[in-house]
């Protein structure tokens, strides 16, 4: 028997309270299933997700601390900073990436008067460490992987030009030093500063990459599965399509819609309203032509209507980072924990544009 209207306002604004003052923790679903009739339970590929939010890669999943931190706000999980990889002779092709930032700031859309969608610029690329270096840090994070809290590695290795081999060795390599841990789930990185290079613009090279290098990840285990990150190119909503098509003929288990968009103007990537409006075109267009295809939603999240987007869309997750990273001028609702907390109870409890309002709203 449904509840009341305002026995599920009173129910709603009692959880609200206590979460004000607590983490979100994993016995939240449940809780939100039995008193509220809804359910926030997300998934990322084969894996059950507490809910659907996760913290994507980048300069929050470089460091342990910052990976303890995630988890016990309540996160769904994490995207490790992307490694770059290297062939068992420490050689690194896509050495280039292991580009240290210099500079990050945050800037505001025009629309944005109030500073509360930050949208971030930086000229950093993967992970500065080499292979060794970066495996230390993934054993360390590697216990804090459990049913409740997901850690997805992310990986760049060789991208070949138009006439080039594939370097699988550094593919090869770079995962089974990953997987050997116990890492299972791989996402690779198409960063999109590589289409700032001339020599990868051209297509059949991307699709090349697209259909290549998920089977050569898989190739190390049966148990490995492989998510790829989808370019945003100027190239039309056609050519994403094929794009996806190819990471599916070549073995890919899902996506993730999709990248920042590289501005050559500003020389680095671009997200904000622009990146969301993009993203989620991509996806309804992506999940007609595959209906069970895993899609990771990210880009322009700054709020819980802004998930309910993506779900309702097609994806069954969605990553998170400028909105976490960024400065946001407007005080948070949760006034304890650090900026990990505030933005996740903010994303799932503010009163107007939480998740969990939103869908009690959507039961009515």
């Amino acid at each position: 028997m449904r509840n009341s209207k305002l026995e599920t306002e009173r129910k709603l604004e009692e959880l609200s309270k206590y979460y004000l003052e607590n983490s979100i923790d994993e016995k939240l679903p449940e809780i939100l299933k039995s008193e509220l009739g809804i359910d926030i339970k997300g998934k990322y590929g084969k894996i059950n997700l507490i809910h659907p939010i996760l913290v994507a890669p980048g300069q929050l999943t470089r460091e342990i601390q910052q990976i303890e931190k995630i988890k016990m706000a309540g996160y769904a999980g994490c995207v490790l900073k992307s490694v770059v990889g290297e062939d068992e002779n420490g050689l690194c092709s896509m050495s280039i990436y292991r580009k240290k930032m210099t500079y990050l700031k945050t800037v505001y859309e025009d629309f944005d008067k109030e500073g509360i969608f930050p949208v971030i610029l930086w000229d950093g690329r993967g992970d500065v460490r080499s292979l060794n270096e970066y495996i230390k840090f993934a054993v360390n994070v590697f216990p804090y992987l459990n049913e409740n809290f997901l850690i997805v590695t992310s990986i760049i290795c060789h991208f070949p030009g138009p006439d080039e081999e594939l370097k699988k060795e550094e593919w090869i390599y770079t995962t089974k030093r990953l997987f050997e841990i116990g890492y299972n789930i791989f996402e690779i990185d198409f960063c999109p500063a590589l289409i700032y290079d001339e020599k990868f613009a051209d297509k059949k090279n991307i699709l090349r990459w697209y259909r290549e290098i998920p089977g050569v990840v898989k190739s190390v285990s049966k148990n490995i599965n492989v998510f790829c990150k989808i370019l945003n190119l100027d190239y039309g909503i056609d050519f994403q399509v094929e794009i996806v098509k190819e990471a599916v003929k070549g073995g890919a288990d899902g996506v993730i819609i999709g990248n920042r968009i590289f501005k050559k103007e500003l020389n680095c990537a671009w997200g904000g309203k622009e990146l969301r409006e993009r993203n989620l075109i991509m996806i309804k267009t992506i999940k007609e032509e595959f209906p069970d295809l895993s899609i990771s939603g990210t880009g322009g999240i700054y709020t819980g209507k802004h998930i309910c987007q993506y779900l309702k869309a097609g994806a069954e997750n969605v990553q998170i980072l400028s909105y976490i990273l960024g400065k946001v001028k407007k005080d948070f609702i949760k006034k304890k924990g650090n900026k990990f907390d505030k933005v996740l109870y903010e994303l799932l409890f503010h009163p107007f544009d939480g998740l969990i309002p939103v869908l009690v709203k959507d039961l009515d």
